[in-house]
């Protein structure tokens, strides 16, 4: 591939209107969809990438045409062009690494040939780019425009830039979404939408910018490196297989031996095991007795399968035809090369990982800190399990819930327990767990009106933000720095819970943890009944999904979806997802599934 095939759009409008600012605004949400972005920007004046007394500056000022910096996390090159020659999107595309890449925005060159999104502002007095270029598809304005009829052009509203991602993804990028309204000058979901709450795309982006990655390294063994962030690349020491060997049980024979139009009946001149090699050459006309995995004996270089021969009363071997030169044959390096990358810096070690580096003969490898997570309940009704149940009290099971998900992502966990709604308990709680770990999770109390002395203590603490979120369940949500701590504050209702950890909490949590490549698993499925829903909000339904027998899969609820009821939880195995503007679906349609387990 080359980056002129890559997905490319240009933002362009007058100087001064908020390019800069738009797309600063749309690369964490376009990160948060999975992509991977470069950002080109045209310049009308000299580029300073450094100052003045830097080694680099100097190298430049004494004569370089290139300097490269090079460090392990960024590299920098700056190019020295002698003539004044105005600079083009073509040469620009040219140094993008399109291997690391799925998207391209580009700021300026709004005379260049690509697909545009303009940026107007009415009060500004700048006369629209559009309709005189007709490269522009959009118009991205913070007041609605009255544009002759017919309109070619979509328009986008420049305060909710979670749309304009979505026209991103669905015009140039072509990933379609499933059971969506088609965007609209007036889109549908923003009016539906409750003003004050914040979209999930826009929830999950503001908190991936306020993270950084934590980057202790340590050696961990392999039995507890599970679950573990890489922190570089793992380089084989080795070849796989080690040597040239048999695949099959058989017989290794030269390929210039086999039978051509008749059978043959060669001699056996030895055995070869696994571990146990056959040292000498096998004489021409002959063959070795051979097992899985032994190397291949000097003088052979096929093996035909033992189910494919026959012994002769004298201890011979009878071959037919039809077999070929190689047959059957794994040859050293074939799986892995010596100096080969098997595993990349940010992946999340798994089981196979681990059985990988074993085969390498690994033994430890480097990995990121696990971040510390805090949890506990509040609620002067919870009980702990083992604790009377008082009139109107329930048991506790958010913690149990939230130590089942946290385990799962190899994280150090910490359970603070039951807190109750008490001053003095919330705030030597929020103390304790700040300063003992890297996150503190809550769930309970955390509705805007809510336990006002929560939010005193919070607020005391550190800067705490209360979100509504365009989702169901899980609306109400919390989230900001206990100091150096994350915080998250989670809804009460047990369900809530689940879907607000898993699609906010559980990103955030892989990302500090060092992880780079966290994409949620969604698939297709038809649904076989009538799904209700008003456009506003994203809506995660549990259901099961299983498959229909032309082998396609279909997906239905598991029932009623309170946010309290666990048992539709617990017989659920994904989430079916409707999405902000979806409008309900008829029985049948295709719809977004998203698998509890793979």
């Amino acid at each position: 591939m080359s980056s002129n095939s890559l997905p490319i759009v240009g933002i362009c409008a007058w100087s001064g209107t908020g390019k800069t600012t738009l797309i600063t605004e749309l690369i964490p949400l376009l990160r948060a969809q999975g992509l991977r972005l470069a950002v080109i920007k045209h310049a009308h004046h000299q580029i300073e990438l450094d100052q003045p007394g830097k080694d680099t500056f100097r190298f430049r000022t004494a004569g370089a045409e290139q300097v490269i910096l090079a460090s392990a996390q960024s590299r920098a090159v700056m190019f020295e062009q002698h003539e004044v020659v105005e600079a083009s999107l073509r040469a620009a595309l040219e140094l993008v690494n399109d291997q690391q890449i799925d998207l391209i925005l580009v700021e300026g060159f709004k005379h260049e040939t690509l697909p545009k999104i303009e940026i107007h502002r009415p009060s500004l007095g700048h006369p629209l780019l559009f309709p005189h270029d007709s490269q522009i598809i959009a118009l991205a304005s913070d007041l609605p425009l009255d544009l002759p009829s017919p309109v070619r052009v979509t328009q986008l509203d420049l305060k909710q830039p979670s749309l304009i991602v979505q026209f991103i993804l669905e015009r140039i990028v072509g990933r379609s979404t499933q059971n969506t309204t088609e965007l609209r000058t007036t889109p549908s979901c923003a009016d539906a939408r409750e003003p004050s709450s914040l979209s999930l795309a826009e929830a999950q982006a503001r908190i991936l910018a306020a993270i950084t990655p934590i980057k202790t390294v340590i050696k961990q063994s392999l039995r507890l490196a599970l679950g573990q962030v890489l922190a570089e690349a793992v380089i084989s020491p080795l070849d796989v297989p080690a040597h040239t060997n048999a695949a099959m049980d058989g017989y290794a024979i030269a390929a210039a031996d086999l039978p051509l139009n008749a059978l043959k009946t060669l001699p056996i001149a030895g055995s070869a095991f696994a571990g146990h090699a056959f040292a000498a050459t096998c004489p021409p006309g002959a063959c070795i007795r051979i097992m899985t995995g032994a190397p291949m004996p000097a003088g052979t270089d096929t093996v035909v399968m033992q189910e494919h021969t026959e012994t002769t009363a004298e201890g011979w071997v009878r071959i037919g035809t039809g077999h070929q030169f190689g047959q059957n044959v794994r040859h050293q390096g074939e799986d892995i090369t010596q100096g080969q990358t098997v595993l990349t810096a940010g992946r999340r070690l798994s089981p196979a990982d681990l059985g990988l580096l074993a085969s390498l003969g690994i033994a430890e490898v480097k990995v990121y800190r696990a971040p510390r997570v805090a949890f506990f309940s509040t609620g002067d009704e919870l009980r702990s399990i083992g604790e009377p149940l008082e009139a109107g009290c329930v048991y506790d099971s958010n913690r149990y819930t939230l130590f089942g998900m946290l385990k799962n992502l190899g994280l150090d966990v910490v359970d603070l327990g039951v807190v109750a709604d008490q001053p003095a308990a919330l705030q030597a709680a929020f103390k304790m767990a700040a300063d003992s770990a890297d996150v503190v999770i809550t769930s309970g109390g955390v509705s805007v009106g809510e336990a006002d002395y929560t939010k005193t203590i919070l607020d005391q603490l550190g800067e705490i933000s209360f979100w509504k979120i365009a989702i169901k369940p899980g609306r109400p949500l919390a989230f900001g720095q206990l100091g150096e701590t994350l915080f998250f504050g989670l809804p009460g209702n047990p369900v809530a819970v689940m879907v607000t950890f898993q699609q906010i909490v559980q990103p955030a949590l892989l990302y500090l943890a060092g992880e780079t490549a966290y994409q949620p698993f969604v698939i297709p499925a038809r649904t076989t009944q009538r799904l209700k829903k008003k456009p506003g909000r994203t809506e995660f339904l549990r259901a099961i999904y299983e498959p229909a027998p032309d082998g396609s899969l279909t997906v239905h609820t598991t029932g009623a979806q309170g946010s309290g009821i666990l048992m539709s939880m617990s017989r659920a195995n994904c989430y079916i997802i409707l999405d902000e503007d979806n409008a309900g679906v008829e029985a049948g349609a295709w719809v977004k599934v998203q698998p509890f387990r793979l």
